[in-house]
Parts: C-alpha cells; structure tokens; sequence
C-alpha cells in the first residue's frame, strides 16, 4: 500500500427525506425531513478490502411541496467519492465511484423503498481491529459491561483526566493516525490540544449520564457500539456552561484483544 492512500468520502445531498446512511454497517450521518442537507463527510475509516457496501435507509418522507423550489428540488442523493488528502475539490467535479439518486418519481408505486444501498469492491485497504472483534451479545449482561465503560470514559472526562481518554482511543490513533497524514502520537496530541483549546474557552463541563437517554447502538454486524443517546446525540459531549464551545465525542466501541476500546 503507497504511503498516501486514497481518501473515501460520500458526497450527500438530500432534501425532503430523513435518512441515515451507513458504509459497512457504520452510520455515517443522519438528515431531517424538514430541511435540506449538505455534507461531505469521510468514509475512508469504514471501508475495507473487498465488498463495500453503502446503504440509505428512509425513515421519512415530506409531502409533496404546494409549490416546489426548482432551485432546491426534492431529492436524496449519495455518492462514494474518491480523492487525495488535502485536495480541495470543485463542486461537480468529484470522482463518484457510485451512486445512490432517488426523487419523487420513484415514491409513486404502492410500496415506496426504504432502503436504497450500492457496493464498491476495492482490492486492498487496511485491515481493521474491529474486523475480527467478537460480536456483541443482546443482552442485559453485554449492555451492563458496555455502560460501565462508558460510565468510566464520561467520568474521566469530567475529572479532566484526558490522558486516561486517550489511552482507550489508542486503536482509533494507531488505525486512523495514518490514513489521514500522521503519526498515532501526533493524533493523540491534536486531539489534546483540541480539548485543552476548548477548557479555555468556556467552564469546562460534561452532559451528565441518563441510562434511558443512552442507546448502546450495535452496528457492524454487531462487532461495534456506537455510544449515542436515542435522538442520535453523542453520549459523550459538553455540558451547558459550554455552549460557546461546545463538543461532542463520537465514540464506537469494539473489543480488541479481550479489552474494550474506542475505535472511532
């Protein structure tokens, strides 16, 4: 593999459809029905060698407009691009590898889709520690481990012991570190200095826990959880006197090696 891979992102562009999409099993990004959305965000982190697959799952649909914007039509379009690190690319001149394109038209049939996916086979990619994890079980007794860990990371961070933070994402630093440009040592110490620029900006606070509120979201064939709350917030984010500087830490979890880790 060349010392500078690839970069994978999806180009996504919906309006008028609330949808989650996934790559590999990983939820990517989520948009409400209500508003238009725009976003580019990375997928280089869940892809692997072989099959890939990108999917759209419709959780809504907006009735049709009284009178449609021709400038903003009602659409939901997902493309995996490919690019180089730190290329900054021109709106439309993207290198889609494939694509996901649906409007109203094809809402008009008795059973509309609610899923929409394409697959991308690529011949060589990192192999991920996630990949060989153990499948989380459903149940009470994985869900009680799972909280523990997160009741562990949410205290750390609220006691501003950030090295102990970091010292669980060193799978995510050893894994991702590289595939945008750094080393895992100058991963971990951005984001260090992230953290530190924030604690100066605003009284540092956490979002206190509410077991309810947390959704223990197993993705990825069940082999990762996704530490979120049930209206999609990361579990792990600012408290209120950090409304000028808020943050949220959206943390995938695996077991590598027996242990828990934040993988992502």
């Amino acid at each position: 593999m060349s010392a500078r891979p690839p970069v994978y992102y999806l180009n996504v562009s919906v309006r008028g459809y609330a949808v989650e999409v996934f790559v590999n099993g990983a939820p990517i990004c989520h948009t409400p029905v209500d508003t238009p959305y725009l976003a580019i965000p990375s997928a280089s982190e869940w892809m692997i060698a072989g099959t890939n697959e990108v999917a759209v799952e419709i959780r809504a649909r907006e009735p049709p407009p009284a009178s449609p914007d021709p400038d903003s039509p009602r659409r939901l379009i997902v493309q995996l691009c490919e690019g180089a690190l730190g290329e900054q690319v021109t709106p439309g001149q993207e290198q889609v590898l494939r694509e996901v394109v649906h409007g109203p038209a094809q809402d008009l049939g008795p059973r509309p889709p609610q899923r929409l996916a394409f697959t991308y086979d690529l011949a060589r990619w990192p192999r991920w520690a996630w990949q060989d994890s153990p499948v989380f079980a459903a149940n009470e007794a994985a869900d009680a481990e799972l909280w523990t860990f997160l009741e562990a990371i949410h205290d750390d961070l609220e006691d501003g012991h950030l090295d102990a933070v970091i010292a669980r994402e060193r799978v995510k630093f050893a894994e991702l570190g590289p595939l945008y440009g750094s080393t895992p040592a100058e991963a971990a110490a951005l984001t260090r200095m992230q953290f530190a620029e924030l604690s100066d900006l605003a009284p540092w606070s956490v979002a206190p826990l509410v077991r309810e509120e947390v959704d223990l979201r197993r993705c990825c064939g069940g082999r990762v959880v996704e530490l979120r709350t049930r209206d999609g917030r990361a579990a792990l984010r600012s408290g209120p006197t950090m409304q000028d500087a808020a943050w949220s830490l959206f943390a995938f979890v695996a077991r590598v090696n027996g242990l828990l880790e934040i993988i992502r």
